[in-house]
């Protein structure tokens, strides 16, 4: 619905009520919210805080977005790769992609496997041990602190949220040779954001396979490496962020063990790809008390779009209202009421990522759902967030120090002006 206010009624009060334009703020997308930090002191203080943050986010999850991070290397005369250049695409629906930001590095980084999402936020690791913290929506880059150089191989990092301790943490898989047997034994060590160390915890019951885990509901899945273990289970590995214990989580029952994960409306999802028939189950587990997975589609893939190597790995998938994307040779969109398939038109076959499974440059795009956040990445660092959510204001703290602006001030009527632009649409 639209609504149009062409001129302030008299009787009307004086002033714009705080939960009216914490509300109206908290439904804007995040590039027009750094344009109004600069409106007042009131706007900047508002938007800055923590609770604005959360209710932001709670707002842009109903609405999300797809956002594709591919990469762009080059092979330095040493045979090293480096990248001088990220790319961010997001899609909105249709048949293309709208380039959301073009990151720099003149000196050049590692280069790094799939980034992992959580609340807005990428985790991206890079192959010489360096990792980053990067909001696509502020367009912050924070370095984390370097991990340990005593690493074998097979180091994996998956990224998620502690809703009991409101903080972010990292947390990482690595393989180190013990000294005496000379075996390979898998470690894991966790990072909580607003410190600057690593903290090893118990080492993880079986050994863990190197693709990407996911983060969902306060807990982070990981596959296990059934190469390294004679005798697997049937089962994920579940890393709790609030305990930091392992725990094993039931697999779907479908007669292919190699999964993909995602996350999809706060459920935990997997795709199941059959070489052979060429044919992808997604199944989805409802996570509630009575853990039970549940066959949502199974789709025929044209041969001419699977990868022919390594084709035993199902493709990477995400969801949007009736709508599949899949990851193969290019980005396809799969209508799930028509059962047709249509190749994506970008310019994202231009790029390349690194495929630490073929050790060399492939073609490996990383899809995900995304919602935007305003969370500042270097406060995310800095400093624990605060326990305040959605206008759930600590002993009136924040509303103080927000009501004198907003009622009076010298830039009211350019405020007033703004808010009759929002609710005409025309600021967007």
């Amino acid at each position: 619905m639209r609504i149009v206010i062409n001129s302030w009624s008299r009787f009307m009060p004086p002033y714009i009520p705080d939960d009216v334009m914490f509300n109206i703020l908290s439904w804007l997308p995040s590039k027009s919210l750094i344009r109004f930090k600069s409106v007042c002191k009131a706007w900047h203080a508002m938007i800055s805080s923590p609770c604005f943050t959360d209710a932001h986010l709670e707002c842009s999850k109903r609405n999300p977005s797809i956002l594709m991070v591919p990469g762009a290397y080059e092979k330095q005369e040493d045979g090293e790769n480096i990248a001088f250049m990220m790319v961010l695409y997001k899609y909105h629906g249709g048949k293309t992609m709208e380039l959301v930001h073009m990151q720099n590095f003149p000196l050049g980084i590692g280069v790094w496997t799939r980034p992992v999402h959580c609340n807005g936020l990428l985790l991206i690791p890079t192959m010489n041990l360096e990792m980053m913290i990067c909001n696509p929506s502020t367009r912050q880059i924070v370095f984390l602190p370097k991990v340990s150089g005593n690493i074998c191989t097979g180091t994996r990092a998956g990224f998620g949220f502690d809703p009991h301790s409101n903080k972010y943490k990292v947390a990482r898989s690595s393989y180190q040779r013990d000294s005496e047997t000379q075996e390979l034994v898998c470690k894991f060590e966790v990072l909580t954001l607003g410190t600057n160390a690593w903290r090893q915890t118990e080492d993880p019951p079986y050994p863990i396979d190197a693709l990407t885990p996911v983060h969902v509901k306060g807990a982070i899945y990981w596959i296990v490496c059934s190469s390294l273990c004679p005798d697997p289970p049937n089962a994920f590995l579940r890393f709790c962020l609030t305990d930091e214990k392992f725990s094993l989580f039931p697999c779907p029952p479908s007669n292919v063990k190699s999964v993909r994960f995602t996350e999809v409306e706060g459920e935990l999802c997997c795709a199941c790809f059959f070489s052979e028939t060429l044919a992808l189950e997604i199944w989805n587990c409802s996570g509630g008390q009575n853990l039970e997975w549940t066959r949502r589609y199974v789709i025929q893939i044209p041969p001419d779009v699977v990868m022919k190597y390594p084709v035993e790995r199902p493709p990477l998938i995400v969801f949007r209202e009736k709508m599949l994307l899949l990851a193969f040779k290019k980005v396809y969109r799969y209508d799930i009421e028509t059962c047709t398939i249509v190749e994506l038109a970008s310019k994202v076959s231009d790029f390349t990522c690194y495929e630490p499974y073929l050790e060399k440059e492939a073609r490996d795009l990383h899809l995900f759902n995304y919602a935007e956040t305003g969370a500042a990445v270097d406060v995310l660092l800095s400093r624990p967030r605060s326990g305040v959510r959605d206008r759930d204001f600590a002993e009136g703290e924040t509303e103080i120090k927000f009501s004198w602006w907003f009622r009076r001030g010298p830039i009211f009527n350019f405020r007033k002006s703004i808010l009759d632009n929002l609710l005409e649409g025309s600021i967007f």
